[in-house]
């Protein structure tokens, strides 16, 4: 019989009945690696990077103990949707290719794809698991509903008895009873205690035993204890609350029904340090147990997490919050709403994001709107949004967040921001950002401009959102404002990339940048075709005549998360460190920008399709999924990097970024295989300009001496 094993941590807390009954049935033999221990945690270092949350990396650990036990395969299915129309994290999406990578273990990992979002990709996949398992024949759709009807029956069973994952587990899929060190009973207090966290967090060993801590005060309910028609109908109250990632929003549905519904007495929001999606869900948690008056102990967890210390902090929580809801008067929840209208004079602001903003105040301009030029990104407008954010949300939301305070100071009364709900955090911006403010008592209007893509799905949000926020204009005036601003765009963009080939060339250095700053300030100010033409010619007239010499410049990509990548001040201005150092010359790669993104994700243009096909198949044998943002564009731009023969990668990934943590784990291996030197640097707020610079003259002294010993 053939051994398959899966990995305790991540998708098993969630689908392991399902797993277990999909290999049972197909005649395989399952072993689950043994619970976390102090000997697990040390294998964690089989990880090849530090971003990853600790979930990540304890899947590593387990995976390296089931390796030393000889199993036949090891079972780690990529969990990109299970329900449609909404996505599940990219690290559930990406790791199994992340670990693949690092172990290269190409040929003994089982790795379905979990997408209910399409139809056919687990029935094909279980076929392929049947081949490899040896079999030639297996009805995968039966096998398919009998491993999904058993799941289903084990989250009745946590529902109908209010037991957790791990009891249910050993009551219906082990044959056991739950243990004495876990009693389903409230110690005889009346206190009732919301515990939210993902499963693979709450009962870990990470965690100290806490839900059993909770416990001793009194009834604990976990998310996988809230029915599901409850979650959904919270979600539904939240605008595409349907789309967030599937095992969040089974923990903010279910924070919200016990708090709205006044079941609890108090709650606690339990996760992991770096945590990206956690991120989010937190800031409504927060904003609803602060508006009915529930204390909230939030408790973030890592590898160093002391026992000690967290015992303390129950301790006081549970002592301190004074009287309890369970003691006063329950009352209904009504949703509250609040309209808001447009301002009878709008006041537009868009935070910036490389030349966007520039094209939007044109368009907005051209359609009768006054706006708000968002000020220059500073430190200042990073400590403003700082003060409001998650610990552990994105950096371009905490930079975009600043510049919105900023705007209001100067009179914006309505936001545009883009939408678009997906594998990564940027669709979920503009509300976030809404609720922060509002917390604030700040007053003000957001208009959110997704994709119009589908047309059917999408075509009218999106045509409606474009009439709202150009005050009504004609259709006619809005497309010709459009493919106005839409032009400047690409004038600039082609002046960037001509600039930024000349900086590698000019004799004396400055002299392209000088021109592209004359470029964009009139571009900005430019009010017909007519004018944009002279500017672009006159553009192409300065930089023809700056004197050039020859050079062999180091060649390399730039690659990463967009934001980062186009926003100078957040990047530290690295394209200009990098043409600037004394002694080498460097022709920088930079694939996108904003008219790239535009062509690719809004227009679908031919030839960007063409071009996402060949990234995407050049990413292929590493990260076989889109992972959101520009992950697997991170991995296959890289391996074409090293295909076009350049010197080397340079990665830029805003800190706890999940499509790029993604990313930066399989680049180790492409470094490898590819012979390709690649560097990762992670943004932060507390990024210092003095520890890139010098990382980079060390990347750059590693070229050179490559460059040096090949050519000797």
């Amino acid at each position: 019989m053939v051994s398959v094993a899966i990995p305790r941590a991540m998708s098993y807390y969630y689908l392991y009945p399902f797993f277990k009954t999909l290999l049972t049935e197909m005649g395989a033999e399952v072993t689950v690696s043994k619970p976390t221990t102090k000997t697990t945690l040390e294998k964690m270092s089989a990880c090849p990077t530090d971003e990853p949350c600790l979930a990540v990396k304890l899947c590593f650990a387990h995976v390296q103990e089931l390796r030393e036990q000889k199993h036949d395969y090891i079972f780690l299915p990529k969990i990109i949707s299970v329900e449609r129309g909404a996505y599940c994290c990219p690290k559930f999406i990406g790791i199994a290719d992340m670990v693949r990578n690092a172990f290269e273990l190409d040929e003994k990992i089982l790795s379905p794809r979990v997408n209910l979002s399409a139809d056919r990709q687990l029935l094909q996949d279980t076929e392929e698991i049947a081949r490899q398992l040896g079999l030639k024949k297996v009805k995968a759709a039966q096998i398919i509903r009998k491993a999904w009807d058993v799941q289903e029956n084990v989250s009745r069973l946590i529902i109908k008895n209010q037991i957790t994952t791990v009891e249910a587990y050993q009551q219906f899929v082990e044959g056991k009873v739950a243990g004495e060190e876990s009693p389903i009973g409230t110690a005889g207090q009346h206190s009732v205690i919301g515990v939210i966290g993902h499963p693979y967090v709450l009962y870990e060993w990470v965690s100290h035993g806490l839900v059993h801590r909770f416990r001793q005060y009194g009834q604990v309910i976990t998310p996988e204890m809230v029915d599901k028609e409850n979650i959904k109908a919270q979600m539904g109250q939240i605008y595409e609350g349907h789309k967030l990632w599937s095992f969040e929003a089974q923990m903010l549905g279910a924070a919200l029904h016990l708090l709205r519904n006044r079941l609890v007495d108090r709650l606690v929001l339990v996760g992991l340090f770096e945590c990206g999606p956690e991120s989010i869900i937190e800031a409504y948690i927060e904003e609803e147990a602060e508006r009915l008056g529930v204390p909230l102990l939030k408790l973030f967890m890592d590898e160093q997490t002391g026992e000690a210390g967290l015992i303390t902090r129950i301790e006081a929580f549970m002592d301190t919050c004074g009287e309890t809801h369970a003691e006063q008067e329950k009352e209904s929840y009504a949703p509250v709403t609040v309209a808001t209208k447009w301002p009878v004079k709008p006041v537009v602001g868009f935070p910036s994001m490389g030349h966007l903003d520039l094209v939007v105040h044109s368009v907005l301009r051209e359609c009768g709107i006054e706006t708000v030029k968002p000020p220059a990104l500073s430190r200042q407008a990073m400590e403003l949004g700082k003060e409001l954010v998650p610990e552990f949300v994105c950096l371009p939301l905490t930079a975009t967040l600043g510049q919105m305070i900023q705007m209001l100071d100067l009179g914006v009364n309505c936001f545009l921001m883009v939408g678009g709900k997906g594998r990564c955090r940027l669709g979920w911006y503009a509300q976030v950002q809404e609720l922060l403010l509002k917390r604030k008592g700040l007053s003000f209007d957001m208009v959110i401009v997704d994709s119009p893509f589908p047309l059917r799905k999408n075509g009218l949000s999106f045509l409606n959102a474009l009439k709202k926020v150009t005050g009504g204009a004609s259709w006619d005036k809005i497309v010709k404002s459009l493919l106005f601003g839409y032009h400047k765009l690409e004038v600039l963009d082609e002046a960037e990339i001509l600039t930024r080939r000349l900086r590698a060339f000019e004799k004396q250095r400055g002299q392209a940048d000088k021109a592209f700053k004359t470029l964009k300030y009139q571009i900005e100010q430019a009010d017909t075709y007519q004018r944009v033409a002279a500017l672009q010619k006159e553009f192409l007239e300065k930089t023809a005549a700056v004197e050039t010499e020859e050079t062999a410049p180091l060649k390399i990509a730039l690659i990463g998360e967009i934001y980062v990548l186009l926003e100078p001040f957040i990047n530290m201005e690295i394209e200009k460190f990098l043409s600037s150092r004394e002694g080498v010359r460097v022709l920088v790669e930079k694939e996108t920008s904003v008219s790239h993104w535009f062509r690719g994700n809004v227009l679908h243009t031919r030839r960007l399709k063409e071009r996402a096909k060949e990234v995407a198949a050049a990413a292929g044998p590493y990260l076989s999924e889109h992972v959101g943002g520009h992950g697997q564009e991170s991995v296959g731009l890289t391996v074409l990097a090293a295909r076009g023969g350049l010197d080397g990668v340079i990665q830029l990934m805003p800190f706890t970024c999940m499509p790029e943590i993604v990313a930066q784990s399989i680049l180790t291996r492409v470094s490898k295989e590819h012979d390709l030197p690649v560097l990762s640097l992670i943004i932060s707020d507390q990024t210092g300009e003095a520890g890139i610079e010098t990382r980079l003259e060390a990347f750059l002294d590693l070229l050179l001496e490559r460059r040096y010993e090949r050519t000797r």
